[in-house]
């Protein structure tokens, strides 16, 4: 609730607009219809209008988290390059990479949550256990998709039963801490417990490690167990099909008849796990209800019963098996994971895809699959069958996700490498969201500028100059300032800039950012007002150096460039004043003639416009300098320094002819 008063008081309600960055702006609203009463409401002017920013929180917002995305952005480039023609051993090693990612991270999550600061932070706690739901939901569906679709196995029981053990750890953990108490283990309260399920999930190997172990593993209705779990054919890739059948088959039929024989009746227990691993209908029925997700024992039960089960037949095999779970279970649901696995097994990958969208992932698992379907091309043929256009599915998801990221202060950087993906959409929403990237170094700049450049972003660039220029001045480094203007090929703010310098120095006579106006070179000609600062400093570093004939030619060529800025005329005539009143004439006749012209018919006009427009107040501050007080006193000391000059050069000049 945001509890905003306006938004409850009479017919008031709320509205929301979406702005930039994945957020909600919040208000009041009051509907208005064309029949409505053009009158302030009762609230006017008494009720503040508040506006509240919503943004939607992510697991991401963890920054342990960002992990993940950051190295899934490297793996999503490696399968970029590989491209559309490259063999299936290089998109699984793309897929393992990605799952890797995941696990990696379960890891790190696990270990996370266990610790002090994290148990203590509910909120914390919360974010850590969903993120752990949603990765391991990922990694679940990305392993079954990988064993369906990429791996191009003839036979799927094996490479199942290595998924189920890797997502049901708990079992495989405790058997193994049976396995290293060796003969003591058989005396634990769930020895038999553990080998039951260790069957039920086709785990033969560790049965047999922990059966060898038992105190009574000497008699003979162990060392029958043994012997069948031993001889029990695995079909292996290559082998003939028809003659695993026959050697499985006979495997099957002597299991069955040792069992009706009672070889096993004096150990109820064990002749259960030899029940179920005969295939007893009755048996796996009594221990289906003790599953938690339907699946959880299929691949055991392929093994012992259908052990050549092709992908093709997996579909009839998973149907069936749902429901017979389901008749089992009847008040156990399918969670939404359950669901996947069984769309995935039923190759309805247009529903799993859609339900794959619904993760709270931000579509980071949506957005990696589909690319790797994509690109790998196992796919293709369903697609073309639904009418289903997986280059614009691929295109539209990675744009997303892209847009996602941009919209993030810490992912930016991430997002740009999807959408550069996206061709001319994606250029055009870098365009866009670019520059609103908030700004904290100059080193991040420096990177924003150059990943506009590299993609002909012209407008960004000049864009971000702009930012960092006014931000400069704002926090009077004024160099600084001048450089990003000047970058940012913006007239007005490279004018505004020089307008400062130039204002500053008429009123303390100090030139700011002189080592920069002493390297601008060729740049100068950003703007006419910062070619007439620079050429201004010029003068003013000759005029000190003592180089009185080049700083004289410069101050004329000034007085002429029609560039001078009005408010820098008395500068400029006071600068030309000590020239004047040297006794060696630095400036000749003509000289200063020109300069007694400019004074009447550039300054004197500009003064008598301010006079009418403001008076004479107004006059003498506009045109104060730090040399003199007032206007009028400029003009007297200019006027009689160029009499005194005129005629001290008309004598040395005549002199010298």
């Amino acid at each position: 609730e945001l509890g905003d008063p306006l938004s409850t008081l009479g017919n008031n309600t709320l509205t929301g607009v979406f702005v930039p960055g994945n957020k909600i702006a919040l208000s009041a609203y009051r509907h208005v219809k064309h029949n409505s009463r053009d009158e302030p409401t009762e609230t006017a002017v008494e009720a503040p209008v508040l506006i509240y920013m919503a943004q939607e929180s992510t697991l991401f917002d963890e920054p342990m988290l960002r992990s993940v995305l950051a190295e899934a952005n490297a793996t999503f480039g490696t399968l970029q390059q590989l491209g559309l023609e490259t063999s299936r051993a290089k998109y699984l090693n793309i897929s393992r990479a990605y799952r890797s990612i995941v696990r990696a991270c379960l890891e790190k999550l696990h270990l996370a949550k266990m610790s002090p600061e994290v148990q203590t932070d509910e909120t914390r706690l919360q974010r850590f256990t969903d993120a752990i739901i949603v990765f391991y939901a990922a990694e679940c569906l990305w392993h079954l998709f990988e064993i369906l679709y990429l791996q191009n196995n003839q036979m799927v029981v094996r490479q199942l039963l290595e998924w189920a053990r890797f997502h049901s750890p708990q079992t495989e953990d405790r058997a193994t801490d049976l396995v290293l108490m060796e003969e003591e283990a058989s005396e634990t309260d769930d020895y038999w417990s553990i080998l039951r399920s260790l069957i039920l999930l086709g785990q033969v190997d560790f049965v047999r490690a922990m059966l060898s172990q038992n105190r009574k593993a000497a008699q003979p209705p162990f060392k029958a167990a043994e012997l069948i779990l031993k001889s029990m054919p695995v079909y292996q890739e290559g082998y003939a099909l028809q003659k695993f059948h026959s050697q499985w088959e006979y495997w099957h039929v002597d299991t069955q008849r040792k069992i009706r024989a009672n070889v096993f009746a004096t150990e109820p227990e064990l002749e259960q796990i030899l029940l179920l691993v005969a295939g007893d209908n009755k048996e796996w029925d009594a221990w289906i209800v003790e599953s938690r997700d339907w699946y959880e024992y299929l691949p055991g039960y392929l093994l012992f019963t259908k052990p050549t089960c092709k992908p093709y037949e997996l579909r009839v095999a998973a149907s069936n098996w749902l429901n017979r779970w389901s008749l089992l279970c009847p008040d156990k649901e399918l969670t939404n994971m359950s669901r996947m696995v069984n769309q995935l097994m039923g190759h309805d990958i247009k529903l799993f895809i859609f339900e794959a969208q619904k993760l709270n992932d931000t579509h980071w698992f949506s957005t990696h699959l589909i690319d790797l379907i994509y690109h790998s091309g196992q796919l293709k043929s369903y697609f073309d069958q639904h009418n289903i256009d997986l280059p614009a599915l691929r295109h539209s998801v990675v744009y997303e996700y892209g847009t996602y990221l941009m919209g993030s202060h810490n992912l930016w950087q991430l997002g740009i490498d999807y959408l550069d993906c996206c061709k001319q959409e994606g250029k055009a929403t870098i365009e866009l969201l670019l520059p609103r990237i908030p700004i904290r170094t100059e080193r991040q700049a420096t990177k924003l500028i150059s990943l506009a450049r590299q993609r002909g972003l012209i407008n960004v660039e000049e864009e971000i100059c702009k930012v960092l220029a006014k931000r400069s001045y704002d926090n009077e480094r004024y160099s600084n300032a001048l450089e990003w203007a000047i970058r940012s090929k913006d007239v007005r703010l490279v004018t505004a800039v020089a307008d400062h310098i130039l204002k500053h120095c008429s009123e303390t006579g100090k030139v700011l950012c002189a080592d920069t106006l002493s390297c601008i070179g060729g740049r100068m000609f950003a703007s006419p007002r910062l070619v007439f600062l620079t050429k201004y400093h010029e003068f003013f570093q000759f005029y000190h150096n003592r180089d009185f004939l080049v700083s004289c030619e410069l101050l004329v060529n000034l007085l002429e460039s029609k560039i001078t800025p009005n408010y820098f005329w008395p500068s400029l005539i006071m600068d030309a004043l000590p020239l004047l009143e040297s006794r060696d004439p630095k400036i000749f006749a003509k000289e200063t003639v020109t300069i007694l012209h400019h004074i009447e018919t550039a300054l004197v006009p500009i003064i008598e416009q301010n006079k009418d427009k403001h008076g004479n107040d107004h006059s003498a501050a506009l045109f104060k300098d730090y040399r003199a007080e007032n206007i009028a006193d400029i003009m007297t000391f200019m006027r009689l320094a160029c009499a005194r000059n005129l005629a001290r050069a008309l004598i040395f000049e005549n002199t010298m002819k």
